[in-house]
C-alpha cells in the first residue's frame, strides 16, 4: 500500500465532506448519505493508521490524537448531531493528519532512502579524500542530521577548490587574487581583500566565498554556475551556525546535485 497516496486520498475526501457539511442550511447533519460517506472514509483510514503505527515515521502521540478524533466523528455519524460538532472534528482531523502525519511521513520516508540516492549521486567520485567527507555526510543524512550532512559535504567542495587553486602555484595564486582585486567588473568590484600566501596550507584560511569567486574569475565557473555554487555555500553557512533553519531531504538532494555537478565532478576541477 502506498501510504502517502492513500492518506492524501482520504484527506481529499474529508475536505469534500467538510465542504458539504459547511453548505448545509440545517443546524444538524441528518442526511444518511453524508454520514455514510464519513463511515466509508473511516474504513479507508483504518489500514493507514495500522501502517503508520507499525512504522516509525510519525509521532505515535499525534497518530493516536487523530485516531481519537476519528472515533468521535464516527460516533457523531451514527445519529443526527449538531453541525458545529462535525465542523470542529473535521477541521482537527484534516489539519493534524496533513501536518503531523502526511508531511512527516513523506519527509521521514525520504530520510530512509536518501542514503542510496546520495551514494548514487557521488558514485563517480574516486578521490579517497573526497569520499571520506561524503560518506560521513551521507551517514549524517541517514540519521536525519541534515544540517551536519550539508556542512560535511561542503568540506569536500572546499577540498577540491583549494586543491585546484594551489595547483596553480602560490606565486600565481597571489597574482590572480591581486588581478581580481583590481578588476572593476560588476561581479568583482566589491572584492577588496589582499591575499598573500606563503605556502599551500595558508589557502585554507581564505574565505570560501573568495575562493569560489576566484574560480569564477579564472573561468572555472560561468556566471550561472557561480550563482548556484554561491547559493550552496549560503546553505552551508546557514547550516553551520545556530539558526532555526532546518533543510529537508529534498533540499539536501538538490544541494548534492549542485555541488557534484559544479565542483566534485566538474572536469575543470579534476
Amino acid at each position: 500500500m502506498d501510504v502517502a497516496q492513500v492518506l492524501e486520498d482520504v484527506l481529499e475526501e474529508l475536505v469534500s465532506i467538510q465542504k458539504a457539511v459547511n453548505k448545509l442550511t440545517t443546524a444538524s447533519v441528518s442526511g444518511q448519505a453524508l454520514r455514510k460517506r464519513i463511515k466509508d472514509t473511516h474504513k479507508s483510514w483504518l489500514p493507514i493508521a495500522g501502517a503508520l503505527e507499525a512504522g516509525n515515521s510519525v509521532d505515535p502521540t499525534q497518530l493516536q490524537e487523530v485516531s481519537d478524533f476519528w472515533t468521535e466523528l464516527v460516533k457523531l455519524a451514527n445519529s443526527v448531531k449538531p453541525k458545529k460538532q462535525y465542523k470542529a472534528l473535521l477541521k482537527n482531523i484534516i489539519t493534524k493528519a496533513e501536518s503531523e502525519l502526511l508531511h512527516k511521513f513523506i519527509k521521514n520516508s525520504a530520510i530512509q532512502t536518501i542514503g542510496d540516492t546520495l551514494r548514487k549521486r557521488v558514485q563517480p567520485v574516486t578521490d579517497p579524500q573526497l569520499l571520506k567527507y561524503l560518506d560521513e555526510s551521507i551517514r549524517c543524512a541517514e540519521t536525519n542530521c541534515v544540517r551536519a550532512a550539508v556542512v560535511l559535504a561542503w568540506c569536500a567542495v572546499a577540498y577540491v577548490v583549494q586543491k585546484k587553486l594551489t595547483s596553480l602555484g602560490i606565486a600565481t595564486l597571489n597574482a590572480e587574487f591581486a588581478m581580481m582585486k583590481a578588476n572593476k567588473g560588476l561581479m568583482f568590484k566589491a572584492f577588496n581583500r589582499d591575499y598573500v600566501f606563503s605556502a599551500d596550507p595558508d589557502v585554507q584560511e581564505a574565505a570560501d566565498a573568495h575562493l569560489i569567486l576566484l574560480c569564477r574569475f579564472l573561468t572555472y565557473l560561468d556566471d550561472t554556475q557561480y550563482k548556484h555554487l554561491k547559493a550552496a555555500l549560503d546553505l552551508r553557512n546557514g547550516c553551520g551556525h545556530p539558526t532555526g533553519y532546518q533543510p529537508d531531504p529534498v533540499k539536501l538532494q538538490a544541494y548534492y546535485a549542485d555541488i557534484t555537478q559544479l565542483v566534485l565532478l566538474n572536469p575543470k576541477f579534476i
